[in-house]
Order: structure tokens, then C-alpha cells, then sequence
């Protein structure tokens, strides 16, 4: 009944809706209707209420759901279900859970917050509710285990091109997953998959968006590395909106990946790369390597010199401590 309502109101944008009215169409008396308005209210929705004049919508949550975020996409047959929680642990594990039960290739999980939200190498990602983007992806793609790191730099690149569109900002990409704008970390990505030797049974990618968060939403340690699409934007964003162009863009990325691999994507992946160029520390295994960042080939690998080295060398995996700014 609440959403009958919620839809009345939005169909009349600033203007009042007899409380009689309300009353007709949903078939109840007027303290039903008052009910219905206070259960909006508590899910955030402002709604006026005023004697001998009825009900107006002032304004609403940015909510994400599934009707809204069909309507918006350009490419809904690639998405096969949607999954939408107010809040849970961590919404990569909820898609593995999902994997392990059958769920289909293409299956959208998305939270309004988490609670323990992972980053890369154990790493918590902070996820209040009402603002950012937290999902994952669960995919089943017919390659080559070996393969299935690249889908990170493919969702990065996706990810990238979405804000880009959204924002008119420019993304920078780290390698492996993190995307940039200017110079502080507005996006992160986790990808996690399962395989049976030589054979992929699926690929979780998980990302967290910061699109809506103010400076003073990222934890002490974290402000002066962390930004959002707002604070760079500044002015705030539809979630939804942003997640629909993200979808979109993934569904056309993977294509062009299943069909060439990672290389028909470098050249987006050069002209957003942060490291390229640069002094990095690189630390791959135990081992802590100063050298030169010199790009990222057509494998999604990474091109590192070291420091009075003669050649690049070629790593599948690491992490990036320290680059120039």
C-alpha cells in the first residue's frame, strides 16, 4: 500500500494530493492513508501534510530498485537476477553463497551497506548505508582460469568509463583495481573466483563506489586518501542512475573481452593508467621492489623496471606501495 501511495505523490511532483483522494484510490479511510504516510516518512521519504489541502512529496531517499534500475539500463538482458539488500556482511559473500546454490551468470547482489566489507588483501571497505554503491557480480565465463584475473582491469575500465559519462570527471586507474579521481582512491575491486583445475565455475567481482560521501563519512585514517564522486563532482549523485550506467558498460566491456581478451580494452585502460611512467614500490610475494612503472600489457599484467634494471619485467599480481603523485 505504502509504494501506492509513494507513486501517487510522485506522479503530482510539488503539488498536493487530496487526502479524499488518496482515500478513493487506495480504498481506505483517512487514518489508513495518515498510516501509510508515516511509513513513508520512516523510510526516509519528506512528505508535507497539510489541512484541506492533502499530501505533497517534498523529497525522497536514493533508494536502488530493481523496477527503476531495469528501466534505466540499455542492456537489461545481460542481467539474469537481481538481488537487493538493506544491509549485509559483505555482498561478495553473498553472491559466492548464491554461486554455490546455482544462481545464474549475470546475477546483480547489491547492498545498501555492509558490515565487514573487504578490500583487497583482507583490507575492510567502509560502507554506510544511504550513499555509496556496494555490489558484486557473479559471473560464469567459458575461459581459461589463467584468465579470469584480467576481469578485474575489465571492470576497472567499465567502471571508469561509467563515472566518466555520469561525472563528466576524469577516472585514473591503479593497477590492479582501484580507480582514482585526482589524486585520492574513490573505488575499489575485489574479484574472487572458483575453479576445478582447468575449468572456471565462476568469478565473483565485487566493487564499492564512493558516490555520494562527504569528507567527514571516511574514518580519521582514510580522509586524507578518500574521496567520493561528490566531494570531486561537488554535488550529489543518483545511485541508481550511476549503477545503471556502470551495468551498462560492463555488459558491452565483457563482451569485447570474451570476443579478443583484455587487449581490445588496453588501449582505455593506457589512456586512464596513474602508474604509467612513474616510481613505484611494488611488492610482489615477501619481496618489497623499487623501481618504474611502464604500463600494463595486453594480458593485464603489469610492466615493471626496476631501479637500474635494463628490461621490464611482467607480474600477474601485487600490490602498489608508494607512487608518485
Amino acid at each position: 500500500m505504502g509504494d501506492l501511495l509513494r507513486r501517487m505523490l510522485e506522479e503530482c511532483p510539488g503539488r498536493y494530493v487530496s487526502g479524499q483522494e488518496v482515500g478513493r484510490r487506495m480504498g481506505m479511510s483517512r487514518a489508513a492513508v495518515w498510516k501509510q504516510v508515516q511509513g513513508l516518512r520512516r523510510r526516509g521519504f519528506g512528505i508535507e501534510g497539510a489541512r484541506g489541502a492533502g499530501y505533497r512529496l517534498l523529497g525522497r531517499p536514493d533508494l536502488i530498485e530493481e523496477k527503476e534500475l531495469v528501466s534505466l539500463l540499455s542492456h537489461p538482458a545481460f542481467w539474469k537476477a537481481f538481488r537487493f539488500l538493506p544491509v549485509t556482511d559483505s555482498t561478495n559473500s553473498r553472491a559466492v553463497e548464491l554461486a554455490g546454490k546455482g544462481a545464474l551468470h549475470g546475477t546483480l547482489v547489491c547492498a545498501d551497506s555492509q558490515t565487514a566489507g573487504r578490500g583487497r588483501l583482507g583490507r575492510r571497505w567502509e560502507s554506510p548505508p544511504g550513499i555509496n554503491l556496494y555490489l558484486s557480480l557473479l559471473l560464469r565465463p567459458s575461459i581459461d582460469p589463467a584468465c579470469a584475473p584480467q576481469l578485474t582491469l575489465v571492470t576497472a575500465v567499465a567502471l571508469a568509463m561509467s563515472v566518466e559519462e555520469v561525472t563528466g570527471l576524469r577516472a585514473m586507474l591503479k593497477w590492479p583495481n582501484d580507480l582514482y579521481l585526482g589524486d585520492r582512491k574513490a573505488a575499489g575491486i575485489l574479484a574472487e573466483m572458483s575453479a576445478d583445475f582447468d575449468t572456471l565455475r565462476h568469478v565473483v567481482i565485487g566493487v564499492g563506489l564512493n558516490v555520494n560521501a562527504e569528507q567527514s563519512s571516511f574514518p580519521e585514517g582514510l580522509s586524507a586518501k578518500a574521496t567520493s564522486l561528490r566531494i570531486a563532482g561537488g554535488r550529489s549523485f543518483s545511485r541508481v542512475a550511476v549503477l545503471a550506467r556502470f551495468l551498462d558498460s560492463f555488459a558491452v566491456n565483457y563482451g569485447k573481452f570474451l570476443a579478443g581478451g583484455f587487449g581490445p580494452l588496453l588501449p582505455e585502460w593506457s589512456r586512464r593508467d596513474t602508474l604509467k611512467g612513474k616510481k613505484v614500490v611494488l611488492r610482489h610475494g615477501d619481496k618489497e621492489m623499487a623501481g618504474r612503472c611502464m604500463g600494463v600489457d595486453g594480458s593485464g599484467m603489469l610492466l615493471f623496471r626496476r631501479d637500474k634494471g635494463s628490461r621490464s619485467e611482467r607480474f600477474a599480481s601485487g600490490e602498489i606501495l608508494e607512487f608518485e603523485r
